[in-house]
């Protein structure tokens, strides 16, 4: 999907939902789709990321599984615009870190936007991108990650700032093997002798 597709698929969606009488839905949206939705990158993507539901108070609980009124809006949205079957998932919200352990900052600083009625998208904002796709490359090796992190260009003190939270309350450690070439890889060795 790129960005076209992408609100193509969630107009249609917000369109499904109101059709189904679905009650209010709010999606937390981060990875690719994110990036495309604020024109931080123009990587096609080939599914939508829920990391969370939020609440209409503000609430944010896990976005897996998905309710049900959702899934069959989906589903139809995937046959209509020719998509795969999970080009919005929650498995963002099962296979990720946990929720209550993001800085509180994460919550708030969010892109939201109406997609009809009903649906509400707020997608993760570029210094949160930032935290999540360099734990990300810490925790998997996917080219993605690294040239994600290239078009979102952090500088060397979100860099520092966001590395030091990862380890500390993710890892629970000072370093990590894959720190350094990571740095490397994003111009900033001279934070190398910071992590050493």
């Amino acid at each position: 999907m790129n960005e076209d597709d992408l609100n193509k698929a969630l107009h249609l969606l917000g369109e499904f939902l109101a059709d189904g009488s679905s009650a209010p839905v709010w999606l937390v949206v981060g990875g690719g789709s994110a990036l495309l939705a604020q024109r931080l990158s123009n990587r096609p993507t080939k599914d939508v990321d829920v990391m969370a539901l939020r609440e209409w108070e503000g609430n944010v609980i896990s976005a897996y599984p998905l309710p049900e009124p959702m899934k069959q809006a989906a589903a139809k949205v995937a046959t209509e615009l020719r998509l795969n079957t999970d080009w919005l998932n929650g498995a963002a919200s099962l296979h990720g870190f946990d929720l209550s352990l993001l800085p509180t900052s994460f919550w708030q600083d969010l892109d939201t936007r109406e997609y009809g009625q009903i649906l509400k998208v707020s997608f993760i904002g570029r210094p949160d991108l930032i935290l999540l796709k360099l734990s990300a490359a810490l925790d998997r090796d996917q080219r993605r990650d690294i040239e994600d992190l290239l078009n979102l260009k952090p500088t060397a003190t979100e860099t520092e700032e966001s590395l030091r939270w990862i380890l500390q309350h993710l890892l629970g450690t000072t370093t990590h093997p894959k720190l350094h070439p990571l740095l490397q890889e994003l111009g900033h060795d001279d934070l190398i002798p910071a992590f050493s």
